[in-house]
């Protein structure tokens, strides 16, 4: 088994082969990562918030829940899930965001900034990459739709296992919004584990 650290505010991407498994781990708890895939071969095709929800019938996955491509292709399986909370409602936190949301300078930290320094050497720029998997991360519906993120549920050394079920590269980060409760207000490290 390998494993990668990857720092708070840092990212990482690495291919993975089809059948194999990966497990992103939450170091100190209450710490989200936003995961994207690639099909290795064809990185247009990636990764559809729209398409998983819709062919898993299902605002949230968990355990045997599948990560589907923008052309309907299985990429990622749930294989196991210690926490089973987890939100692809939203985007990654960006420059762009923090700006209209929070009132903040450009150069904020961010997940959509991290994606696309470590998907740079694949040849992946940042308006191919997708909205993310945030792995951890807890998203309340309200009875009038609104949106909510709240704390996470994690706690350290919580997991979730991916079995890939095509060849995909990934890419992932230790999300550094520090404006609302998502990483309970503390940006701390997550472990990505591989066979």
């Amino acid at each position: 088994m390998a494993e990668i650290v990857v720092r708070g505010g840092m990212g990482h991407a690495f291919v993975v082969s089809k059948g194999s498994r990966f497990r992103v781990m939450d170091v100190e708890g209450k710490q989200v990562s936003d995961l994207v895939a690639f099909l290795r071969d064809d990185p247009s095709e990636r990764f559809s918030p729209g398409n998983t929800r819709k062919l898993n019938g299902r605002l949230k996955i968990s355990r045997e829940g599948v990560l589907y491509s923008t052309k309907c292709r299985p990429l990622l399986r749930i294989t196991e899930d210690t926490v089973g909370e987890h939100d692809f409602l939203f985007s990654s936190c960006s420059a762009y965001d923090y700006r209209v949301r929070f009132g903040l300078r450009m150069d904020h930290n961010s997940c959509l900034g991290i994606l696309a320094g470590v998907l740079a050497p694949y040849g992946i720029s940042e308006s191919m990459i997708p909205d993310p998997f945030n792995i951890f991360q807890r998203t309340l519906i309200r009875p009038d739709w609104a949106l909510e993120t709240v704390e996470p549920l994690s706690k350290p050394g919580d997991f979730v296992e991916f079995r890939a079920e095509a060849d995909c590269l990934v890419a992932l980060t230790a999300c550094p919004q520090d404006q609302n409760p998502c990483n309970g207000w503390t940006i701390t490290d997550v472990k990505v584990i591989s066979e």
